[in-house]
């Protein structure tokens, strides 16, 4: 049986497409194996959305063409990386097989002319794409991620991503139905709708609010007991949205695309918001879910952001008790608008990123303190080192005694002040 590694870089929907596709293998009599073992054939699954996102990938390219010297194993490269690449690249052109990020199931479907050494270069324009639709059945974990949408249609000054992965596509919904109820025959509890831009679900459709009435029926025909997001963008959250979300029973957690806390720099940006609104949407949130928590995107060091903005950013941590805060350095990305703009030493883009983490933590140990000895569902994913651990409905991620739990399990918790498994991890390193 000839044996294939997948290795996946980037994002939730990067590893969605690879699990999706690692199962199509294995339906065809492929054994899928870990990438760092001796494998027949090798997939990267690139990403592309910083500077060092390209040197992963590469890195990873080359890693497999040494596999190919030593084994005579084929290197298949698909997604970002290739989609965005403009010009000539050797790790491209010495791949047995190369698509970007609308037929990646390709690589499955002509896997035996791969093995047949063809040289395969499938990458398709863009322009005029449909959604390829991919599914999962049988999920890693105890929880599992769906895709609805792919592409986006914001074209934010710094972000590369709509030029790798196109216009927004949202995904039938009566497809996405169909997946989520197999997941829940399955056992599994917990689903998170996610996409490249989650909250443009729908705008290729002519109906009214999608992702909204979308959510509304999986919970009336499927009914999941843990339903979240991936990354929301802050101008999606409406009195009315909220309230409808709420009375779905979506999880009391949040995370919002923000990137940054000052109107100045998010109009730079051009993220279509300012810091008022991302006020007014944490206060929508809490006011109809009141244990929810809250995590962000910031991105330090934007071409022209002043020390007065940066603060600003680091005020809305604060102010809006933000308890995980994703903190992304800023990476000049050729195309965008933001790579014209004035920028901003990389020593000065560092230094506001290591202050913001320090920020980011203490929040986080006070939005912990908060729910010390409130009593939460938790669900049980890990074990380790005799500690059973699990995220809270709002998103803390707990460390606890096991009593004989199983994976999957819903257990009831009392918070105490040793159970921060975030803490934990920020002290282990």
């Amino acid at each position: 049986m000839k044996k294939v590694g997948i290795l996946t870089l980037g994002c939730r929907v990067n590893q969605y497409e690879s699990d999706a596709l690692s199962e199509l293998i294995t339906e065809r009599g492929f054994e899928v194996c870990p990438f760092d073992s001796e494998c027949d054939l090798y997939i990267i699954n690139t990403c592309t959305v910083t500077a060092e996102s390209d040197s992963k990938s590469r890195k990873a390219i080359r890693r497999a063409f040494r596999e190919r010297e030593k084994s005579g194993a084929r290197v298949a490269v698909i997604g970002c990386f290739p989609q965005g690449a403009t010009e000539k690249c050797e790790e491209l052109e010495k791949a047995d097989f190369v698509s970007g990020n609308l037929n990646k199931r390709e690589v499955v479907d002509r896997i035996e002319e791969i093995f047949n050494g063809e040289k395969l270069d499938l990458r398709k324009s863009l322009v005029g794409a449909e959604y390829e639709n991919l599914s999962i059945n049988s999920p890693k974990y105890v929880k599992a991620y769906v895709k609805i949408e792919d592409g986006c249609n914001n074209f934010c000054s710094y972000c590369y991503v709509p030029f790798v992965r196109g216009r927004v596509r949202s995904r039938a919904e009566d497809d996405i139905l169909r997946e989520v109820s197999v997941l829940k025959e399955k056992g599994y509890k917990e689903i998170i709708l996610t996409g490249i831009e989650t909250s443009s679900y729908g705008e290729d459709f002519n109906k009214a609010e999608p992702l909204v009435s979308l959510v509304e029926r999986i919970q009336k025909e499927v009914h999941i007991e843990r339903l979240r997001f991936g990354s929301l963008h802050p101008s999606f959250f409406t009195e009315e949205r909220v309230e409808r979300l709420a009375l779905a029973g979506v999880m009391p957690h949040f995370h919002l695309s923000v990137q940054s806390g000052a109107s100045n720099v998010l109009s730079l940006m051009k993220r279509n918001y300012d810091s008022d609104c991302l006020y007014k949407a944490t206060e929508l949130i809490r006011k109809a879910f009141p244990d929810a928590n809250l995590s962000c995107d910031m991105i330090c060091g934007f071409p022209e952001e002043r020390e007065s903005d940066f603060e600003e950013s680091l005020a809305f941590i604060k102010n809006a008790k933000i308890l995980h805060t994703h903190i992304f350095p800023y990476s000049k990305r050729e195309l965008t608008a933001a790579a014209k703009m004035k920028q901003v030493h990389n020593a000065e883009i560092y230094r506001r990123s290591r202050v913001m983490q320090r920020v980011a933590d203490e929040v986080h140990k006070e939005v912990f303190n908060d729910n010390v000895g409130k009593e939460y569902n938790v669900l049980v994913e890990f074990f380790k080192s005799g500690k059973a651990q699990g995220y809270t409905e709002n998103f803390i991620n707990l460390s606890f005694d096991n009593n004989n739990f199983k994976k999957g399990d819903i257990v009831k918790i009392k918070v105490a002040p040793d159970m921060d498994k975030n803490l934990q991890n920020i002290l282990e390193k």
